[in-house]
């Protein structure tokens, strides 16, 4: 394919103004000298093979998107870049609140973000410190300044025959730029229109070269501000009217049916121990002056006095980072050269959250009045139940974060015997996690200071008044994360020829791979027992080292002077695992082929299989105490929301996940500007590892430890405990774990068309469009189960599309981006206003987001861009009314990608000295 070779000397790192989000496959390396038919064209490495070739497409495809693509964008993060891409699919996050701040994930074809590899420069980056949901380590890719990198390569498939582990879903490869020359100043400041998260960029590149070095640093600042709910109309829009009983009410969501919190000022006194009535309400005086501007009193509800819980909840946290990127490299002589690579980043995020709450009974011992959270020695007691939400604590609840990173590599590059490469390199990474998350509530310390006597006059505090400041120091407390992330390996890779075949030469390529990986996620003592109430948290922590050995060959099957060609491409890995699961060695093969019926058209295929070690947060953890609530209906008919402790633990004998991967395609360059390409592909997942969920537990009666124990702590296993509350049964606890049992695979076609257009003395027009359709997503969640479709029930989109179209005439230039993200089918519970309820289908709107931008560059090497991002201003698509999750916050799929931001307006100057 004439084209795509001349590429890989000319078209990688050109710089011009007209960039698609989906280019060309690229490669890793390649020589910017202009080159001509006549001249020698290079061997590069492109993602998905370590033989070097001449031609960009390899025997499955990859997107690859440039620094220019991502300027014309409008995209500011190698987070956003990735979530847009039409191969990530299915659940991600971005700075998620429950167990880590401002880390982000990218999930390849929805197989989940710890099935998609990472490497930065084609290396393996440390995990991120704590695991996603308690549970998932992932490879955060937040910290990666998008002013450093040169490329993304995005191999969608499995490829654990090249990469090992983790390569199921697909690899990302994240090229940053080196042999940069000159000075490079990059400021940008954007502004949402309906306010919150504004966002400050800072980028300085200076490039250094002599005879035999050359070298680039770059130090990007990031400040973003903090979005809260009450920023957006979408989220918070509440508001008091009157129901059809003529009871006042107070809601918030679409269809203002979210209701307050209960969880407020209000206390049960069952056995009327100190109070004439069981119920003890707060007054509308007493409701306001202890809850403040969140007090919402509804003197017809259940429990009176309610809280908005919802206006001070921080969406995205505040961010402020400091980004530095070293790339070096030294010429030994005409064959050998040094390089090196130094990556850190310095990172705080300070996140709004609502003010603490409890919603906890108490057990007083009848003979010696002694206060506990359970019954155990008591052979008579009294029950006492305590809603509160502590507005009272001085100052906003928080939670601080910090993370920090450090990578270096270090390496050699040459030849031997002038006809073989060999790149030998050592790299070694550090990332450290500490989070304080600042209000919280000490179970001991109530129980020392509570009394539900109102007429008590010693300094003890009664669950009904305003705490005083002294009483606030003695129960707020802090709940504390340290973790730590760690990665060393050594790679070295020998290619080449090894021999002359019959239609040609036959490539070759081995790698021989050691790392060692450790983690240790601590927190402090009272969050792992359980004493901050309402807070849970676990420690883990544990090592393993991997060994491997890949051998890879590109085997030319037929070569004709008319262009017609037949390569062959096989490749086979072997990695051990050194760790305390049962996973031990792991083989994996892969087999290939590419047909050239002529110069401009190929047609691939491939097969292999592919593997998954275990997380070593499945593996190591330790008791996790978590909490989770759902909705529970009394007798009144009102809904509450009921809390319930969830705990779960780590798994010795988890074995690795097997998988299995195909792929079809075709691609065609007619002309030398247009390129189309066709893939249909399948992934198959064997023994996935999942943790049971809470409907498969309560709906098995021998999970039931009902009677049997009285807390989840006192069983190890899967189980769960009811409790009965004013006759309605709940959920007290439940205990779940990480097993290997579930099926999953995906299937679909992806294409893509590219078109430049010559204009004359109008410019130059390059138009792109790029479509993932997901054929199906099934689950299976263990041997037998039924098999589901993800497409059909979990609001997994069938289909994501880019598209951009951009325009230039000298010095100006006009680009336009459109995202596209397909409807969504799914089956949830429906309640409707007669009472009645039942499951139905439900389909969320396709979500479309426009960017525009439009860039000047002047005489004296500087260029402005002004732009707008998301210019219709597009909101998440809702679920349908009587939808449970249609006022179930955040109101809409947040797990697919939507944002709440809105539309933005943005400045950027960029200059060269």
């Amino acid at each position: 394919m004439k084209a795509n070779k001349l590429a890989l000397a000319i078209g990688l790192t050109a710089s011009g103004a007209l960039g698609t989000l989906a280019g060309a496959a690229s490669a890793q390396t390649a020589d910017t000298t202009p080159a001509t038919d006549d001249q020698i064209i290079e061997r590069i490495e492109v993602t998905g093979s370590r033989i070097k070739r001449i031609d960009l497409e390899g025997v499955a495809p990859v997107q690859v998107i440039s620094a220019v693509d991502i300027e014309a964008s409008g995209l500011t993060t190698i987070t956003d870049v990735l979530q847009t891409s039409t191969a990530n699919s299915g659940v991600n996050f971005t700075g998620d609140g429950s167990y880590v701040e401002s880390a982000s994930s990218v999930n390849l074809r929805g197989m989940g973000v710890n099935r998609t590899l990472v490497l930065i420069n084609g290396r393996r980056q440390a995990s991120f410190p704590t695991a996603y949901g308690g549970s998932t380590n992932f490879t955060d890719v937040s910290d990666i300044p998008a002013s450093a990198v040169e490329r993304i390569e995005i191999l969608t498939g499995g490829a654990s025959a090249i990469y090992g582990s983790d390569a199921i879903g697909g690899v990302v490869n994240i090229i940053l730029k080196k042999g940069y020359e000159g000075t490079e100043i990059d400021a940008r400041y954007t502004a949402p229109q309906q306010g919150g998260f504004e966002q400050t960029d800072f980028a300085f590149t200076q490039g250094f070269a002599t005879e035999k070095t050359s070298t680039m640093v770059m130090l990007e600042y990031k400040k973003i501000e903090s979005l809260l709910n009450r920023d957006r109309d979408f989220l918070y829009s509440p508001r008091y009217y009157t129901n059809e009983d003529g009871e006042t009410m107070w809601g918030n969501g679409p269809d203002h049916l979210d209701s307050p919190s209960s969880s407020a000022l209000y206390l049960r006194d069952y056995d009327r121990v100190f109070n004439p009535d069981s119920r003890v309400y707060a007054t509308e005086e007493g409701c306001n002056q202890v809850l403040g501007d969140g007090a919402v009193f509804l003197p017809e509800q259940s429990y009176r006095c309610y809280y908005d819980s919802d206006a001070t909840e921080g969406v995205m946290p505040a961010d402020e980072r400091i980004n530095l990127v070293v790339n070096t490299e030294y010429e030994l002589n005409e064959d050998w050269s040094l390089f090196g690579t130094l990556q850190s980043s310095y990172k705080t995020s300070d996140r709004f959250k609502t003010d603490k709450s409890i919603a906890e009974d108490i057990y007083m011992d009848a003979d010696s009045g002694r206060l506990a959270y359970t019954t155990e020695g008591m052979d008579d007691y009294h029950r006492f139940q305590v809603r509160r939400r502590f507005v009272d604590f001085p100052g906003e609840r928080m939670y601080y974060s910090t993370v920090q990173k450090y990578a270096l590599t270090a390496g050699a590059s040459g030849t031997l015997f002038n006809d073989y490469d060999l790149d030998v390199s050592w790299s070694s990474g550090l990332n450290l996690y500490d989070r304080e998350k600042i209000h919280m509530v000490n179970g001991a310390a109530v129980l020392e200071m509570i009394t539900f006597d109102p007429n008590d006059t010693s300094d003890k505090w009664y669950p009904m008044d305003q705490l005083t400041d002294e009483q606030a120091a003695r129960i707020m407390d802090v709940s504390v994360t340290d973790s730590e992330a760690t990665i060393n390996q050594f790679q070295a890779t020998l290619s080449g020829d090894l021999m002359e075949g019959f239609a040609g030469p036959i490539a070759f390529a081995t790698s021989v791979e050691w790392a060692s990986e450790s983690y240790e996620d601590k927190q402090d003592e009272d969050t792992v027992s359980g004493g901050l109430l309402g807070q849970g948290g676990t420690n883990g922590g544990g090592d393993r080292t991997r060994s491997a050995l890949a051998v890879e060959l590109a085997i030319p099957l037929l070569n004709t002077a008319g262009g017609q060609s037949l390569e062959l491409s096989t490749a086979a890995r072997y990695d051990h695992y050194n760790d305390d699961s049962s996973v031990g060695g792991a083989y994996t093969p892969q087999i290939g082929l590419m047909y050239h019926p002529y110069e401009d058209m190929l047609i691939r295929g491939s097969w292999g299989k592919s593997f998954r070690a275990p997380d070593m947060h499945r593996l190591y953890a330790g008791d996790t105490l978590g909490f989770g609530a759902e909705n529970l209906v009394l007798p009144t008919g009102e809904v509450i929301e009921d809390a319930y402790d969830a705990y779960s633990a780590g798994n010795m004998d988890l074995e690795e996940e097997k998988g299995d991967y195909w792929n079809l395609g075709l691609v065609w360059t007619p002309t030398d500007d247009i390129e189309m390409t066709l893939d249909v592909w399948e992934i198959e997942l064997r023994g996935a590892v999942r943790s049971v969920s809470n409907r498969e537990i309560i709906e098995d009666p021998n999970y039931n430890m009902t009677g049997s124990y009285s807390s989840c702590s006192q069983f190890n296993g899967l189980g769960f405990i009811n409790i009965v509350d004013d006759g309605v049964e709940n959920l007290l606890c439940i205990r779940k774990g990480p097993i290997n049992a579930a099926f999953e695979s995906t299937r679909g076609v992806d294409a893509k068309f590219s078109k430049d257009f010559e204009l004359g003395d109008l410019g130059e027009l390059r138009f792109s469009v790029e479509t993932s359709y997901v054929a199906e997503k099934l689950y299976q969640e263990y041997v037998g189960g039924e098999v589901e479709d993800a497409t059909k029930l979990f609001y997994t989109p069938k289909l994501k599309a880019n598209s951009s179209i951009g325009w230039r005439r000298d010095n100006l230039a006009v680009n336009l981006t459109y995202f596209y993200t397909g409807s969504a089918k799914g089956y949830d519970y429906f309640e409707y206003p007669d009472g009645t309820e039942e499951q139905a289908y439900d389909t969320l709107d396709a979500y479309k987001t426009v960017n525009l931008n439009a860039s000047y560059e002047f005489p004296w090497e500087g260029r402005v861009t002004v732009g707008v991002n998301n210019l219709t201003d597009e909101m998440p698509p809702l679920f349908q009314q009587y939808n449970t999750y249609r006022n179930d916050f955040p109101y809409h799929a947040d797990w697919l990608g939507y944002d709440v931001i809105g539309r933005t307006m943005y400045l950027r100057y960029k200059h060269n000295l």
